[in-house]
């Protein structure tokens, strides 16, 4: 039998008191005696539904935060990694957005990483707009600590924590300190008709293989006069025009007429480093660009100088770190990506040519790689026009060899307290590493897109021509630095020696760069010299061994007089390459070997070898040259200064084969670990990774 439920209160007990109406004589409950109140039961009841549970979650997860933060001390807490609330950054100036699906395959960072620092970011923010602001802090330093003690306090509270006790005295820039920070810098400008000469220049042949700046977006500043307005503007223009002015023939970019001079009055305006700023996007890449101009002057390291700030200005911004919200980027993300891939490239190649430690590790960033897309269609909502290979592809795939690069200095140049410390050591540790290494290299020829592939017989055309070029150039010249330090070692009897791999490369370097001249005919750029030099060297090595070993070294030592022509070819505008050729000349002239016609001498100090063809200038473009997608028309290259190409044969390999094919077919070479001997072999492994070091030294001492 079903229970009947005991009658209802009274309308004022319902309010939860305890109701003894229907026991009582007229059901008046002894409450409402008590209070004189009229005892009713004339409101409906209503069915309590079921209890919210998220309301009940809430109340348990409350209660066991409650309690965890009484049972945990205050380091347990601040020592853990705190995760992501939702703070919101600053909007972009740049309002147009990249589209998703370009980055969908893109790897999400853990949040106890890339997360703190944005927040800390924001946290820290509220202290200080003008020395907070845009500020990277890890999440291995003490601010986030002290982030981390803040968020539990407000958990603790359930208030957002407000500090209001900041003093401006020791939170803003000083007045006496403000004087240089708020300085302007008075730039002078050459005409307009220079500037514009230039700047097509520059986009025409730096440009291509260093897509640090983007096109229609620099070039319509310009015109709109930003640079006269915006002084970091406005040294990034003056770098431009400096670098430009190395490839320019037009005088007025000299002084005094000295072609080494080229950009000078452009680039002597720009400070090294100001007082104290916020380093923007404009005057980072100004550092990158001035890093390339300084390698022709006569302090080529200040290069290094140059890198190693505007790594730390990226770093200080955070771009050397991978965005949390990667689906969402806007054109300055990609201007700042490819800022921070030109840095890596550049500083990847520089310390190799110095020898010395690199400012970027693989470990140290994770930003991901440019969006595949050309400047000009970031208008059209960064879409690639199908069946168009994009220009940038090069660059992509440039920044994939200097990785490599980058971790071969580590493995194979490092200190041995690193090699202790990374593991790198044992006995056959040398052979694993330089095999994982051969490895990263043939699987970077699967990548290499059809129309970056180089063919000395039928090469690309066009300004892929220039960049499949130096795409093969990069690649040979990092098979030499792989195999180098192991000249000495007797190898296996199934793979060629170290010394027949980098003669191969060697030669194959020269005679791409002597194709690379042949056809464009203007100045070669440092990423060009210094492999043409390096593989001068080696060769120079490969010709005192076939000499000793009773050989005629005749096709080694037309290379090497190649390689002394090309560097003869640059050192009007480059002053490295002047020196670069003097070293190799007088390598080759040790004890009286092999005299060459092409050595240096005083007569030819400043007098570039002129083409034949006057419709060429310095930057291989005529006055009325057109843009970098224009394809040549096929008409004949005219005679010039070089009498054409070398042969082919025996200098290269075709293109796309692997290290293990390329070497199949190599000369024996292996007698040649016998009869250089022990003087030869330490000159070489006591050298620093390039010998170029020991010429700036010499020069620094007179």
């Amino acid at each position: 039998m079903k229970q009947r439920r005991p009658e209802r209160s009274c309308d004022i007990c319902r309010r939860k008191i305890k109701c003894d109406g229907p026991t009582m004589p007229n059901r008046n409950c002894s409450n409402c005696v008590a209070f004189g109140s009229p005892c009713t039961y004339v409101e409906p009841s209503r069915k309590r539904g079921p209890k919210n549970p998220t309301v009940e979650e809430l109340k348990h997860e409350i209660a066991a935060l409650k309690s965890k933060l009484r049972t945990l001390s205050v380091c347990s807490l601040c020592a853990q990694p705190l995760h992501s609330q939702g703070a919101s950054t600053n909007a972009s100036v740049f309002q147009q957005r990249s589209p998703e699906s370009d980055i969908t395959t893109v790897e999400e960072l853990p949040p106890e990483d890339n997360d703190v620092a944005e927040e800390l970011a924001v946290r820290f923010r509220q202290f200080s707009v003008t020395t907070m602001e845009k500020k990277y802090f890890g999440s291995a330093g003490s601010f986030a600590l002290v982030n981390n003690a803040m968020a539990m306090k407000e958990q603790y509270t359930g208030r957002p924590m407000i500090v209001h006790t900041r003093r401006s005295l020791y939170w803003d820039i000083l007045p006496w300190e403000k004087e240089h920070y708020d300085k302007r810098a008075h730039y002078t400008y050459p005409d307009g008709d220079l500037i514009a000469s230039l700047l097509e220049l520059y986009f025409t042949v730096v440009h291509p293989t260093l897509p640090i700046l983007h096109r229609p977006l620099f070039e319509k500043s310009v015109a709109e006069g930003l640079h006269l307005t915006n002084m970091e503007f406005g040294g990034l223009l003056l770098s431009v025009l400096a670098l430009a002015s190395r490839y320019s023939d037009d005088p007025r970019v000299l002084i005094e007429g000295n072609s080494l001079s080229a950009g000078w009055k452009f680039a002597k305006q720009l400070e090294m480093v100001r007082k104290m700023f916020e380093p923007s996007i404009h005057e980072t890449q100004m550092y990158c660009l001035m890093a390339l101009y300084s390698l022709g002057t006569s302090l080529p390291q200040i290069s290094w100088v140059y890198l190693g700030l505007g790594i730390r200005f990226l770093q200080q911004r955070g771009k050397h770190r991978r965005k949390r919200d990667s689906t969402n980027l806007s054109v300055e993300d990609e201007l700042w990506k490819k800022t921070f891939w030109s840095f890596m490239c550049v500083d990847t190649m520089m310390c190799t040519f110095l020898g010395r430690p690199m400012g970027l590790h693989g470990e140290d960033y994770d930003v991901n790689p440019p969006l595949q897309i050309d400047d000009e269609y970031w208008d059209c909502g960064f879409t690639q026009p199908p069946g168009e290979p994009p220009l940038i592809s090069y660059f992509i795939c440039d920044s994939r060899l200097c990785e490599i690069l980058g971790d071969t200095l580590r493995r194979l140049y490092g200190s041995r307290k690193a090699k202790l410390l990374m593991g790198w050591n044992g006995p056959q540790w040398e052979q694993r590493t330089v095999s994982e290494l051969n490895s990263a290299m043939n699987d970077f020829l699967d990548t290499i897109p059809s129309h970056l592939r180089w063919d000395p017989e039928s090469p690309p055309q066009g300004v892929f021509f220039d960049q499949s070029a130096s795409l093969y150039i990069t690649y040979q010249y990092i098979l030499i630095t792989i195999h180098r330090p192991y000249f000495h070692k007797v190898p296996d009897a199934s793979m060629p020696s170290s010394l027949s791999i980098c003669t191969r490369a060697a030669r194959a370097i020269v005679h791409t760069a002597d194709i690379w001249l042949n056809k464009l005919q203007r100045l070669p750029p440092p990423n060009m010299l210094n492999p043409v030099f390096v593989s001068g060297v080696v060769l120079s090595l490969n010709i005192f061994a076939t000499k000793r070993a009773g050989l005629h070294p005749k096709k080694d030592l037309a290379q090497v007089e190649r390689a002394m022509e090309i560097l003869k070819f640059a050192q009007h505008r480059w002053q490295a390459a002047g020196r670069l050729g003097e070293l190799l000349g007088g390598l080759l002239s040790l004890d009286g070997l092999f005299p060459l016609k092409n050595l240096p001498s005083d007569t030819d100090e400043l007098q570039p070898a002129k083409p034949r063809q006057s419709t060429f200038t310095m930057s291989g473009v005529s006055p009325s040259s057109t843009s970098v997608h224009d394809k040549p028309d096929g008409q004949p290259i005219p005679e010039h200064l070089w009498s054409g190409p070398l042969s082919s044969d025996h200098f290269g390999p075709a293109p796309g084969v692997s290290i293990e094919q390329l070497l199949a077919d190599t000369e024996p070479l292996d007698s040649m670990n016998i009869v250089l001997d022990d003087e030869l072999l330490s000159m070489w492994m006591a050298a620093p990774i390039d010998i170029s070091c020991v010429i700036i030294d010499s020069y620094q001492a007179d």
